[in-house]
């Protein structure tokens, strides 16, 4: 959130303010997350507090809003996103999938962020080996989809056991294995005994954890 940050400076440039104003709206909005591990400026106003609350209210209506405006007024986008999927289809199907490949995207950026691109429980920074993974699934809850909170960074092999339930997490990020998930003894190190690291910004909620341990983790043998 500093005013020396590239993307602060770059965030400024396209909104014509300074990167000192940009980092204290940012301030303003840190204060407002109860989940930092630090505790952002005292600053907020009631619009800062209304912008917060519609974010977390509807995530996909606000990125779509703010990609709106980004697409009118400026440049300042994901350039790797492609305009258009590989397979042609008709009509709303078209708008759906790019849609939605935007959207994945966007949560991607916001839980790799919100971990500084490492995997929340090994530790691995190569971002090609990152998964941002839904605690609550995609299919489940739609307003849920895009929280950022709603996504821990993993590695592939946690994730696919996390998708699964073979591995769930306390509301202390504690790993707990099912009694299905059988390792060697060399690969289970990397399970048992483990607490997943907290990320700086958007802490997973513990009703998303709660429903994984209720409704995806395999408690039974």
């Amino acid at each position: 959130m500093h005013k020396s940050n590239p993307e602060v400076i770059r965030l400024a440039d396209f909104l014509d303010r300074t990167p000192s104003s940009i980092a204290m709206k940012l301030g303003n909005y840190a204060s407002l997350d109860h989940t930092l591990d630090r505790k952002g400026l005292d600053g907020a106003s009631k619009a800062d507090r209304e912008i917060w609350a519609e974010f977390f209210e509807n995530p996909e209506a606000f990125l779509e809003t703010a990609r709106s405006i980004i697409d009118v007024e400026g440049d300042w986008r994901d350039r790797d996103i492609d305009p258009e999927p590989p397979v042609i289809r008709e009509g709303e199907e078209v708008l759906r999938l790019v849609k939605t490949r935007k959207n994945q995207h966007a949560f991607r950026k916001m839980v790799l962020s919100a971990y500084e691109a490492q995997c929340a429980i090994t530790g691995i920074q190569n971002s090609d080996m990152l998964v941002a993974s839904h605690i609550v699934p995609w299919r489940v809850n739609e307003k849920a989809r895009l929280d950022p909170r709603n996504g821990i960074c993993l590695n592939p092999l946690h994730d696919r056991a996390f998708d699964t339930g073979l591995i769930t997490l306390s509301d202390n990020l504690d790993v707990i294995c099912s009694p299905q998930l059988i390792l060697p003894n060399s690969v289970k190190v990397h399970f048992d005994g483990l607490r997943a690291r907290s990320p700086n910004k958007f802490r997973p909620l513990n009703e998303y954890l709660e429903y994984h341990r209720d409704e995806i983790f395999r408690s039974a043998a």
